[in-house]
């Protein structure tokens, strides 16, 4: 698969933009001998791409990382950053309860997002759902033993709902909503039938000084997965979280909505996705959670 970037990359005919973006994925995919391209399709209004780090055939827990508007793959050696950090993490969190496993987290960059003015419906969601339960029916014949996790974040959280509310999250055990952009009414109700059901657990957390989230509630999907029965809601303003060594420490507060986190000339600004952030200490232990209730092989 690499060898067909690379083949797109050697076109002469390639718009500027489009070639940052593939020469972002190539430079991911040479630094981690890890990393696997899944899949590569060029399309508009840019390229979509999906890569794996870690042994997705051999784990015993595949996590899916999604991302929200505006985001494609000029932005993808960030969320590279939070998946490779995600996987060791939740391995290293595995192994210090005695308990190793193998652990695979797929950045999933094959969907059109949107922008702020399309967030506020649900037809990026809905085909984006739809195009996700086709690469997760895809592990079965690959690894019909992973117990498969989705991380989701803003209006890919919505995406969320619409997997359970088109019947496509069957596959899916364990999923998060970070900073939620907000799911159907219907889909809250798939979502809690599934809870019920015992066949999901779902996870939701979202920042008390995130000002963006909410807006995204006021379109045709209002729904908080926080308010969805049967959801954990768990903390990131700041205080104590489980330390991935062992043990708890204190992890930081989310500061706004960003993803990653960001320094400027104000300071250090700490996303969803920063290491030492009290909501990804959590969203990393609720991982291994699920990672070892899997039998090992």
């Amino acid at each position: 698969m690499i060898a067909d970037l690379r083949a797109e990359l050697a076109r002469t005919d390639l718009p500027p933009v489009t070639e940052r973006k593939l020469r972002n994925l190539l430079t991911v995919l040479e630094k981690d001998s890890q990393s696997r391209l899944e899949s590569l399709t060029m399309v508009d209004p840019g390229p979509h791409a999906v890569v794996s780090f870690g042994d997705v055939d051999r784990a015993d827990l595949i996590v899916f990382l999604l991302h929200g508007i505006d985001t494609d793959l000029a932005q993808f050696p960030e969320w590279a950053d939070a998946a490779q950090r995600i996987c060791a993490d939740v391995i290293r969190s595995c192994v210090v309860r005695g308990e190793p496993r193998n652990v695979a987290v797929i950045a999933w960059f094959a969907w059109d997002s949107g922008t702020h003015v399309s967030a506020l419906a649900t037809r990026h969601a809905t085909v984006g759902a739809a195009r996700l339960a086709v690469d997760i029916d895809r592990l079965e014949p690959r690894n019909a033993h992973a117990h498969v996790a989705l991380a989701t974040y803003s209006y890919s959280s919505t995406l969320l709902g619409e997997l359970f509310a088109m019947s496509l999250g069957d596959d899916v055990r364990t999923a998060f909503s970070i900073a939620s952009a907000g799911v159907t009414h219907a889909a809250g109700v798939a979502l809690a039938e599934a809870i019920a059901a015992g066949d999901l657990v779902l996870y939701a957390s979202e920042g008390a000084n995130d000002s963006i989230a909410p807006l995204g509630r006021l379109g045709q999907h209002p729904v908080d997965p926080r308010d969805i029965p049967g959801a954990i809601v768990y903390e990131c303003d700041g205080g104590e979280a489980p330390a991935v060594g062992g043990g708890t420490t204190i992890g930081t507060a989310v500061e706004g909505h960003a993803s990653q986190t960001v320094v400027d000339d104000r300071g250090r600004h700490i996303g969803y996705y920063d290491e030492n952030a009290q909501g990804y200490l959590t969203l990393v232990a609720r991982l291994a959670d699920a990672a070892v209730a899997v039998a090992p092989r």
